[in-house]
């Protein structure tokens, strides 16, 4: 669940100036943004929603009918995939979300 190229470079400023005034922050920014990358994979889908929601594209996971499967939709378009998983799913609805934010 790692964002890549422009997406990559614009959450890292965000989070540096979002997060700044939450988290102690250390005096080499490298090891700031590291400490987000060693966050549960859960915790660091909040924030990427976060800012996913900050530059209106929208991410949402539901579970489908039968409460087995989960599936996620992204500006409100699914994939038509299902996962078993909400860990999957949420894998996948922040890496639809990049490619979504990269073609920008």
């Amino acid at each position: 669940m790692e964002l890549t190229g422009k997406c990559k470079e614009d959450f890292e400023k965000w989070y540096e100036l979002n997060y700044e005034a939450i988290v102690l922050r250390s005096i080499d920014d490298e090891f700031y943004l590291a400490g987000f990358y060693e966050l549960p994979k859960a915790m660091q889908y909040s924030v990427y929603v976060d800012f996913f929601d900050s530059e209106r594209v929208d991410i949402q996971t539901r579970r489908s009918a039968t409460y087995l499967k989960y599936y996620w939709i992204v500006n409100y378009d699914s994939d038509g995939l299902k996962y078993k998983t909400r860990p999957e799913t949420r894998t996948a609805a922040i890496k639809k979300a990049n490619e979504i934010y990269n073609l920008k």
